[in-house]
C-alpha cells in the first residue's frame, strides 16, 4: 500500500472511530430498552444434590449393579459415599454448574450430569460404564 493510500485509510478510520464507539455503547441500550436492568441473567437451574440416592449401574464388563449413594456438600465440594454389594467407595469433586467430576481413586473419574428432575447420570471407566442416581429423600 502506498503512502497516499495509507494516509487516506488512517483519515477514514479516525472519522469512523467515534461513530463505531457510540454504536458499541448504544446498541445494548437500544436492544434492552430504557429502564431495563443490565444485571447478569440468573441461572435457570441451580442444583441441590445433597442427600441419599439409589444407584443403578452398568459395569465395564456388562454386569449390572445397584446400591445407595450418600452425597454431602461442603464449601463447594461434593463428597460421595457409595454402598454397593457390601462394598463402600468414596469420592469427591467440585460442584461446577450441572456437571460434576468425582475422583474416586481410580484412573478415570465419574463424570455426572445433574438433571433438572434431581437425577444424576454418570459415566466412568472412560465412558465404558454408567450409572443413574435417583434421590430417595
Amino acid at each position: 500500500m502506498g503512502r497516499t493510500a495509507a494516509m487516506k485509510l488512517t483519515s477514514l478510520l479516525k472519522a469512523l472511530l467515534p461513530a463505531l464507539l457510540l454504536a458499541c455503547v448504544a446498541a445494548p441500550l437500544m436492544i434492552a430498552g430504557p429502564g431495563t436492568s443490565h444485571a447478569a441473567p440468573k441461572a435457570a437451574f441451580a442444583p441441590q444434590i445433597e442427600g441419599v440416592y439409589s444407584v443403578q449401574g452398568l459395569n465395564p464388563n456388562g454386569t449390572r449393579y445397584q446400591g445407595r449413594v450418600n452425597i454431602t456438600v461442603k464449601d463447594g465440594t461434593a463428597f460421595f459415599k457409595w454402598d454397593i454389594a457390601g462394598q463402600t467407595f468414596h469420592g469427591q469433586g467440585p460442584l461446577n454448574g450441572t456437571r460434576l467430576v468425582i475422583d474416586w481413586g481410580e484412573e478415570h473419574p465419574v463424570i455426572y450430569q445433574i438433571n433438572q428432575d434431581g437425577t444424576l447420570f454418570g459415566t466412568w471407566a472412560a465412558g465404558r460404564a454408567s450409572e443413574t442416581l435417583r434421590p430417595l429423600n
